[in-house]
């Protein structure tokens, strides 16, 4: 879906995505102000699907990243973007979510996220 979005790290708004379609492809234009520290990389999401869009390198007074992805491997729908570290450590705890069993972690999922691993769908929670 064209337009622009809102870039998160945690809970907080780091940045904005640009995004265009262009035919079979969409077109993505992001911006982040980080401090530098960490080497990221952003993750957007739509329906249910995590896709890596790369390394942020540094870009003006920012860090930025344009990419392109099938439109295929996304779909169509909102999209939603979030900056990670890197090299995640142990700090982060992948947490298999099945329909019919409860889900025990709901109050750490403020700053968590959904990621599919091995066809697997998930949560991704910080320690």
């Amino acid at each position: 879906m064209d337009g622009e979005y809102d870039i998160y790290m945690g809970k907080d708004v780091v940045g904005t995505a640009q995004v265009e379609r262009q035919g079979l492809y969409y077109r993505f234009r992001c911006s982040c102000r980080l401090s530098g520290d960490t080497l990221c990389r952003v993750s957007v999401c739509c329906n249910g699907h995590h896709e890596n869009l790369g390394i942020l390198v540094p870009m003006g007074d920012g860090f930025g990243l344009t990419k392109k992805l099938a439109v295929k491997k996304l779909g169509k729908g909102a999209f939603q973007f979030r900056v990670l570290p890197k090299h995640r450590t142990g700090e982060w705890q992948f947490v298999p979510v099945y329909p019919e069993e409860p889900f025990g972690y709901l109050t750490r999922l403020q700053n968590a996220f959904l990621e599919v691993r091995n066809g697997q769908a998930g949560v991704v929670i910080p320690d």
